[in-house]
């Protein structure tokens, strides 16, 4: 358990120093000058372990920065735009758009921000009738 916390501590760390100074945003640059000091400092096991954590962090972390917009239809651009600044509100940050085709909604969309999740499809809709 210890070392989970460690490798855990490490990665939170390599994820700040990750991070552009002026945005706050993670900066490839950064990412890869770092992982080349890692290369050269830490032995394989070692280096597995914490390159599996320090990803997993960064996965979060680019999510949070994410708008995935599920969308059945087409979906015009200055909704999209409305979304986003929408959520980059609700959020207080700014939030980057990734339009997504959703097969499984009839009409409507489907917006996830990190683990959030809000949904104005037909399907949601007919649910809550259902069960209210």
């Amino acid at each position: 358990m210890r070392t989970t916390k460690n490798l855990s501590a490490q990665a939170r760390q390599l994820l700040a120093l990750s991070r552009d100074n002026a945005t706050g945003a993670l900066s490839s640059r950064r990412v890869c000058a770092l992982l080349a000091v890692l290369a050269s400092t830490r032995k394989p096991p070692a280096l597995r372990r914490l390159l599996k954590a320090f990803y997993a962090a960064a996965r979060v972390e680019v999510a949070r920065g994410e708008m995935r917009v599920e969308h059945a239809g087409a979906l015009a651009p200055e909704v999209m735009a409305r979304l986003c600044a929408h959520f980059s509100a609700l959020y207080k940050r700014e939030l980057i758009p990734v339009p997504l085709a959703g097969e499984a909604l009839v009409a409507g969309v489907r917006v996830r921000v990190g683990d959030d999740v809000y949904e104005a499809s037909a399907r949601a809709r007919l649910d809550a009738l259902r069960t209210g």
